[in-house]
């Protein structure tokens, strides 16, 4: 059938692959993975560092607040130094 052929055939001739196994889409979703992994791990780490005590109060107080931002920055930061390394030591 018309349908069985051009999903055998691209542009140029070659054979076409599923889209659950093009490399961009798979890259694409490793990525996705590894951000949700890394929120996930920096919300817990965050969360249990800076929330201490638990009130009645819905909102954040000025110390959640900051102990929040500081923990984030760091944590984000952190993680960019070992993207770093990671990526000069995949370079050599």
């Amino acid at each position: 059938t018309l349908q069985s052929v051009l999903r055998k055939m691209a542009f140029g001739g070659q054979p076409m692959m599923p889209p659950s196994q093009h490399p961009q889409l798979k890259a694409a979703k490793i990525e996705m993975e590894a951000v949700t992994e890394m929120f996930s791990m920096m919300n817990m780490m965050c969360h249990k560092k800076c929330f201490t005590k638990f009130g009645s109060d819905a909102e954040l107080n000025v110390g959640e607040m900051s102990c929040t931002d500081r923990c984030v920055g760091k944590y984000l930061e952190a993680q960019k130094k070992v993207g770093e390394v990671m990526q000069a030591f995949q370079q050599q």
